[in-house]
């Protein structure tokens, strides 16, 4: 948080962002505001693609770039996890000043299943134009980049020129009609 001083009006403060900060879940917004109509950029927030990054994403050996058929687009429920963790960093300071609270599935788990179904809730209202899965791709592409292992291309590297087609069937001809397998 901003402040961490025992001052009161530091506690005050403190109290008052992680208050702001889980109130209509702004902190999952590129562009927080008090008034839910002035955010901007659900899921968009920093810090969710940084935890992404940082848990999936470190490096070109990590899970989210060696098994892209698990987190292409980032999976739903993953990112359900990752806003339930912030949720609880942002509980530790509840109260105005630090204290440590444990993650754990008693404490966090209606948490993560409210997140869940927010997330599904949200997927269902834009099915129409895909924006979740949309978000979760980016998700995807932008950790990859950061791993270092580049955008996952799709298009196969084998590239074959009509000559080279052409000299393969004339090889194969030429091997069915001489049967020398002394190549």
């Amino acid at each position: 948080m901003a402040h961490s001083s025992q001052s009161k009006s530091a506690i005050k403060k403190n109290r008052s962002l992680a208050e702001a900060l889980k109130e209509g879940t702004n902190f999952a917004f590129k562009h927080m505001a008090p008034m839910e109509e002035d955010r901007r950029g659900f899921l968009k927030a920093p810090l969710i693609q940084k935890i992404i990054n940082t848990m999936w994403f470190a490096n070109k050996h990590d899970e989210g770039v060696m098994f892209p058929e698990h987190f292409k687009p980032f999976p739903y429920p993953t990112l359900a996890l990752v806003l339930t963790a912030i949720e609880c960093c942002i509980d530790e300071w509840a109260t105005g000043k630090w204290g440590d609270i444990p993650f754990t599935t008693q404490e966090y788990h209606p948490v993560y299943e409210a997140y869940l179904k927010c997330l599904q809730d949200f997927d269902y209202a834009t099915k129409d134009v895909g924006a979740l899965r949309a978000i979760c791709t980016r998700i995807y592409e932008a950790g990859r980049v950061h791993s270092g292992a580049g955008a996952l291309t799709t298009e196969s590297q084998c590239k074959v020129s009509a000559r080279v087609v052409a000299v393969a069937i004339q090889e194969h001809h030429d091997s069915s009609t001489t049967e020398d397998e002394s190549d």
